[in-house]
Order: structure tokens, then C-alpha cells, then sequence
């Protein structure tokens, strides 16, 4: 069975890691919010949690694969995160009248 060190590098999870952070830095530049709507910044707000919440677990499995993981409530920030991306969505969807049920 393999585990997680023979799935990924500490240098292979930095490097999502920073494409994630890059992500989130166009998303939530003042130059990016200043020239967007009220619907892009929500769409904007989501990529934010989502970043958030996928630099988190980027951070847990460099934390991992270095054996020392310092973090102390992981899980429930990413619950947090995905949470506000899911009310994000939803809001969205209604604002747009968009029924995809």
C-alpha cells in the first residue's frame, strides 16, 4: 500500500501551494475588486475560500510529509472555508436565478 510520501513531494506540495496563493492574490487584489461588479466579487469571494481551503490542505501534507504537523485545528478551518464557498454558490445561484435542481 502506498502512502502519501511515495504520492507527492514536500516540493511538489510547495509548488501547489504557491499556484493556489497566486490564484487567490489576483482574486482578491484591491485593483481586482476595485474594476469588478457585485456578482464577480461573489464569484471572487468563493475563489477565495476555495484557495483558502486548498492552501490549508496543501499546508497539512507538507506538514505531513515533514513529520510535524504544527496546525492545530486543520479540519475545522477547512469546514469553515467550504462552508462560506457553499453559501457563496447558493447565493449566487438565487441572485442569478439560476435553478439547477
Amino acid at each position: 500500500m502506498a502512502n502519501l510520501k511515495d504520492k507527492f513531494t514536500v516540493e511538489d506540495i510547495k509548488e501547489l501551494d504557491r499556484r493556489l496563493n497566486r490564484i487567490y492574490y489576483h482574486a482578491t487584489h484591491g485593483i481586482t475588486i476595485t474594476n469588478s461588479g457585485v456578482t464577480e466579487i461573489q464569484l471572487l469571494n468563493i475563489i477565495d475560500h476555495l484557495c483558502r481551503a486548498s492552501g490549508m490542505l496543501c499546508d497539512m501534507i507538507e506538514q505531513q510529509l515533514e513529520n510535524n504537523i504544527e496546525t492545530v485545528d486543520p479540519y475545522g478551518y477547512i469546514v469553515r472555508k467550504i462552508y462560506s464557498a457553499e453559501n457563496g454558490i447558493e447565493n449566487y445561484l438565487k441572485v442569478k436565478k439560476i435553478d439547477i435542481y
